[in-house]
């Protein structure tokens, strides 16, 4: 009997128990209301959000009809990026005859010989760079005069030497004519003896 009455207590011990624990439990009706509610606004920022992301990363689209086709019309920043890239054509201004220098090495006596281009954006450009061709070759023979033969024989003492005959047809073409039109210049020959 003494056992009925200890498993009997167990029982009723073990009720309340279990009560307890559903009650403890998630707040009951008000407690998911809470947990759904507040699931659905980080739902609703995430998608805000994520919204606003992509539209600043994947800009919208604008269609037009263009010779009864269907296209994508050019954004403000590809036109502009268009106006950029629409590089005018390069003409070349060769100066001819090569220039041809002398210069002392140790051992002995050195001849440089150097075909040259300039490169310019416009064809009047071209004329006027023939037109003062003259005092470019006197000031670029002067430039090239006086090397160090194993200076030259190396890239960077060619591309040293390309860069101070740039500057120099730059100058004497900003003198001349009010701009530095030449954009760059480029040895097509480089010969050293």
């Amino acid at each position: 009997m003494a056992e009925e009455e200890d498993a009997a207590g167990q029982d009723e011990d073990a009720k309340p128990a279990k009560k307890k624990k559903a009650k403890g439990e998630g707040g009951g009706v008000m407690g998911m209301l809470v947990n759904a509610i507040g699931i659905f606004v980080l739902v609703l920022g995430a998608t805000i959000v994520g919204g606003m992301v992509n539209a600043k990363l994947h800009p919208q689209q604008e269609f037009a009809l263009v010779d009864g086709k269907l296209t994508i019309k050019e954004t403000k920043a590809e036109e502009k990026a268009g106006a950029k890239e629409a590089v005018k054509p390069a003409f070349y201004v060769e100066l001819d005859p090569p220039l041809v220098v002398n210069f002392d090495d140790q051992q002995s006596v050195r001849f440089l010989q150097v075909s040259m281009q300039v490169l310019v954006r416009e064809e009047h450009a071209g004329e006027t760079v023939k037109l003062h061709s003259p005092v470019i070759r006197n000031n670029l023979l002067q430039v090239l005069n006086g090397r160090d033969y194993h200076e030259l024989m190396t890239r960077d003492g060619k591309e040293k030497l390309r860069q101070e005959c740039l500057k120099e047809v730059q100058k004497i073409l900003t003198k001349m004519a009010g701009a530095p039109i030449a954009e760059d210049l480029y040895f097509t020959s480089f010969v050293v003896q």
